[in-house]
């Protein structure tokens, strides 16, 4: 007989399962990935339009809005138990 707490005993499509411990594996890549990725960028664009650093914190601010935006996507797919769109 198995405990209740058993990893095989949630529901499917739930965060216990082996690909809800994946997708939430990638999106805590994911979330740092992109608030470096969109600094980078804004670095970028910040030489090479020569103004000033303030477009690397723009970047930044929109990679974690992204981020936020991934997690909660994940999130909501986990609680209704499908796939997140």
């Amino acid at each position: 007989m198995r405990h209740p707490d058993a990893v095989g005993s949630a529901p499917k499509g739930g965060i216990l399962t082996v690909n809800g411990v994946a997708r939430a594996g990638a999106a805590g890549i994911l979330f740092p990935l992109s608030i470096v990725a969109g600094y980078l960028l804004g670095k970028w664009v910040g030489t090479t339009l020569a103004i000033g650093s303030w477009p690397a914190f723009v970047g930044a601010a929109l990679g974690a809005v992204g981020g936020f935006w991934n997690l909660y996507r994940l999130l909501r797919g986990l609680e209704s138990g499908g796939d997140p769109p």
